[in-house]
Order: structure tokens, then sequence, then C-alpha cells
């Protein structure tokens, strides 16, 4: 089981500068070291001014070749608001194409569960490797990227699976849970005092938050502020 560590900050402007920090000093060590940098990235409203500041500071930086990857996706054009990649291009406008390459999870296919297939084949070619970080939020009902409490986690040995949220019904792609643990760091970004005790409590629970705790093979960063 993961060990849990909590980096509590004031407000999340600070909670962002202290992510885009260690973000970087990763970056810096995969260039030293000339090995690939890749990323999976929650989507939503919650990260993006994270996501802002990195876009700044990767300015600096000419050569760092990054992958990127939602580590889930609606099935919209990215020109839609709900697009978790039309998200990432909107938020890092500055380095996109040159310091860093959008991994898509999405195709032409009318539906993800046509897709899952040639996705899980494009994510095994991209990006072969472990991911450098997976970068996760955690919704108050204890569900992480689009997986969801009481639904699959995984379809079969692909890299994702097609998912349905339970509320809206609306189609979407996640990458798995197995893919999602395939990775050197987890940092987990959370909000306010509901979620936190969702996760201080996933352990007691059948939830995917309490899944990836139980199955991880690294420690979780927890960036959390009220």
């Amino acid at each position: 089981m993961a060990t849990l560590h909590f980096n509590n900050y004031t407000d999340f402007a600070e909670l962002s500068e202290a992510l885009v920090a260690q973000w970087l000093l990763t970056i810096d060590e995969a260039i030293a070291k000339r090995l690939p940098s890749s990323f999976a990235l929650a989507g939503g409203s919650t990260p993006a001014p994270v996501y802002r500041q990195l876009d700044q500071s990767l300015r600096s930086r000419d050569t760092c070749h990054i992958k990127l990857i939602a580590t889930d996706e609606r099935w919209v054009d990215d020109s839609d608001a709900q697009s978790n990649e039309g998200l990432f291009k909107q938020c890092l406008p500055l380095t996109y194409g040159k310091q860093w390459k959008l991994i898509s999870l999405k195709n032409a296919a009318r539906s993800p569960e046509v897709a899952i297939e040639a996705i899980s084949d494009r994510l095994s070619q991209q990006i072969s490797s472990k991911f450098s970080a997976v970068l996760l939020g955690m919704g108050a009902d204890g569900h992480i990227a689009s997986l969801f409490p009481g639904a699959p986690t995984q379809h079969d040995d692909l890299n994702c699976l097609a998912a349905v949220h339970p509320q809206t019904r609306q189609s979407r792609i996640s990458l798995s849970l197995p893919r999602l643990l395939q990775t050197e760091r987890i940092w987990l970004v959370i909000t306010g005092a509901e979620k936190r005790k969702v996760l201080e409590a996933a352990n007691e629970s059948d939830l995917p938050i309490a899944a990836l705790l139980r199955e991880a093979r690294c420690n979780i960063e927890v960036f959390w502020c009220p």
C-alpha cells in the first residue's frame, strides 16, 4: 500500500507554485539523465492554474521534449469547453508543440468503445515506459480520472477503457488503473475539507481512490489546500 505524504498549503496559489517547482525538478532530472519525460494529467478547472504557471516556466527551457496525455477525456472535440485535451492547449499555448507534445486519447471513431484498442496501441507506441509522474484529481465520490465507483477500472490488458459518467451519461475514455500505476510518481491535487475526509477514510472503502492507494508502487504526494 502506498504511503500518503500530505503537503498542506494556505491557498491554491501557494499549492500551484510548489507543484510546478517539483514538476520542473522532475523534468530537469530527466534532461540531465537524457531520459524521456512523460506526464499523465488530470483535466477540469482545478489544475488549470498549475498548467498556466508551468507554461510560463517552460518557456525558458529550449529542449524538453515532454509528452503529455490526459488521464481521461470526454468524447468531444477539442473546441468543446469540456475537453481536457483542449484545456491543455489553452493553458499551455506558449509551449505547445515546442517543449511538449500531446498524445491524444481520441481518434475519429464514433465512440470510445470502438476506439480503445487503437488508442491503447498508440499509447504503447508513444509512451512505452513508465510515466515520469501522474497528476490526479479526485471527486468527492472518490473517483479518479474517469474511473467511477462501482464501474470497471480496466478493460482486458489494454491501457485504457471506455467509461460513462454516472450522472450525465457522457461518454468518456480513461487510462486504466494499471496504466495509471505505471509511473515514477503520483501527485494528487485536492481542495477542501470534504475531499480530504474522503481521502483519509479511503482505506476503509472500495472506491477507485482506495484501489489507487492499495495498488500504487510508489508513494503519493498529496497537494492540499482548503
